[in-house]
């Protein structure tokens, strides 16, 4: 049997994270793992992904010995809830689809099997920033599978109409934001949502923040910080300045006005093309995208919007079989390839280096998935804390008061005791 174990060292948020499910424990770590079955297997994995069950189905059709059940019984902050409640109750999958930002609150509770018995094939496979996203004390506990490196994904007609190019750093888009406002037709050169505190979180990174450091057995919160107090007064210049849009993130008044071309361009993971042609078939030729702006010119520093892996639940009784079918969908060539054709960016690089074809938002523009692998190039690494819900609900509500109320002093502070206090 391969090697497995739960990172129970974490423990400080363990309790709290079980609780979520109506938990009081633990799951007991590789001394008393179950034994692999022989003979063939079917595999229980929890995924949400769009179209994940196509590659299911190929795997499936040729290894017989091995299937793979794939099923959706929740799907983003209910997912752990759901996890970690079966889990309790004996009644968990195998394999379960992860967001990143929910991988700590897995490890903490000391469900998760580790996957060092591939460690090199994985290092083989990723890129040690994306690698980092989910190993934990020096032990890699998942299996990258997409990524949403964050772009300026913008109109073309409208920048072309208006005679404008995309900003190359921060003061550049203060300056082109004020630059569209003065032009005729109310243009806004982007939007500010209180609902997006993922944005607000990934842009703190890009300026050098890292809210969450796991050291002495504990962890450490730094929100309230130096580097994102200046993104924060950055951005509270251009709203209270009129510079850029308010609208709450797919509310309709928002969908109007990026339908209408009132907002131009939107800083997005690389997953954007899909929600847009859903959104707005009328503008199909009229995107592209450039990298986000930068704090210093000339160096490359993005973070991501989304992204999942897949991990191993520690009580699953065919973790060989588990960690064979997740590093054949995620880290294998075939894998890759496969997950690009059902429209996902990799984590993998192999899936990042081939050619595919353009989005079908912009099917003539063949520069979009490689202004993706660039972004990704550029990813900063984070550590995500065991309660990234909790921060990313405070921080919509303290940013929802700042924009109606003008109460910006009190976002960071209200967000670092928040999130302190949950961990207790």
């Amino acid at each position: 049997m391969g090697q497995r174990r739960t990172l129970t060292a974490i423990a400080g948020f363990a309790a709290a994270a079980l609780v979520l499910a109506g938990c009081s424990g633990t799951p007991e770590s590789d001394e008393a793992a179950p034994q692999e079955e022989s003979g063939p297997v079917t595999l229980e994995f929890w995924a949400w992904g769009s179209n994940v069950d196509k590659r299911v189905a190929e795997w499936n059709e040729a290894n017989p010995d091995i299937q793979v059940n794939i099923s959706a019984p929740a799907g983003g902050v209910d997912m752990p809830v759901k996890v970690l409640a079966a889990v309790r109750a004996g009644e968990g999958p195998d394999m379960v689809q992860a967001e990143y930002t929910q991988m700590p609150t897995y490890v903490s509770a000391g469900v998760v099997a580790d996957v060092e018995s591939i460690r090199g094939e994985l290092e083989d496979a990723f890129a040690e920033n994306v690698l980092d996203t989910v190993t934990f004390d020096d032990t890699i506990f998942g299996i990258p599978q997409d990524l949403g490196p964050a772009l300026f994904v913008y109109r073309t007609d409208l920048f072309t109409e208006l005679g404008v190019e995309p900003a190359e750093t921060w003061d550049d888009f203060r300056a082109l934001a004020e630059q569209v406002r003065a032009m005729p037709g109310d243009h806004y050169l982007a939007n500010f949502s209180s609902l997006d505190a993922d944005l607000f979180m990934g842009l703190a990174l890009q300026n050098g923040a890292q809210w969450w450091e796991f050291a002495d057995d504990e962890w450490q919160v730094n929100i309230d910080d130096e580097a994102s107090a200046e993104v924060l007064e950055y951005w509270q210049g251009l709203v209270e300045d009129d510079l850029v849009s308010t609208y709450l993130t797919s509310s309709p008044e928002y969908i109007e006005a990026v339908a209408s071309g009132k907002i131009l361009g939107q800083i997005a993971g690389a997953w954007a093309p899909g929600p847009l042609l859903n959104q707005y078939p009328d503008t199909v030729g009229l995107w592209t995208a450039a990298q986000i702006p930068q704090w210093e010119s000339g160096e490359l520093r993005t973070f991501a919007r989304g992204g999942s892996a897949n991990i191993v639940l520690a009580d699953s009784e065919h973790y060989d079989a588990s960690v064979k079918f997740l590093s054949w969908l995620n880290a294998s060539d075939e894998g890759a390839e496969g997950l690009v054709a059902i429209n996902k960016f990799t984590g993998a690089k192999h899936g990042q280096e081939i050619d595919r074809p353009a989005p079908d938002l912009i099917p003539e523009d063949d520069t979009y998935w490689p202004s993706a692998v660039e972004s990704a190039s550029g990813l900063v690494n984070v550590q995500w804390g065991p309660n990234t819900q909790v921060a990313f609900t405070a921080l919509s509500d303290a940013l929802g008061a700042a924009i109606e109320a003008g109460e910006w002093a009190k976002v960071l502070p209200t967000v670092q005791s928040t999130v302190e206090d949950d961990l207790g």
